[in-house]
């Protein structure tokens, strides 16, 4: 099966608080998919920033203050139930 995937992924602060947006996001139905921050473009020392909320439309996700974005610069759309990584983003600076 194909996974097909679509979109921009960025960081922007906020009120002192920073968010994770997906614009113009797509992304193939799956179980239990979920919205990682990663140090690498695989489930790697990761932070869950929770469930996907929506497989189109643009969305936001709070990130944990304090977050370093320097390390974590990967954005991952991941199934947890079975381990399979459906979409990875680079964050650019």
């Amino acid at each position: 099966q194909w996974i097909m995937v679509s979109g921009e992924a960025r960081i922007y602060t906020m009120g002192g608080d920073s968010f994770l947006q997906l614009d113009s996001f797509s992304v193939s139905s799956g179980p239990d998919l979920k919205v990682y921050l990663s140090k690498k473009d695989i489930p790697f020392e990761f932070i869950n920033l929770g469930a996907l909320k929506t497989n189109n439309g643009t969305q936001r996700y709070k990130v944990p203050s304090g977050t370093d974005f320097s390390l974590y610069s990967y954005v991952l759309i991941h199934c947890q139930q079975y381990n399979h990584l459906f979409a990875i983003a680079e964050l650019k600076p």
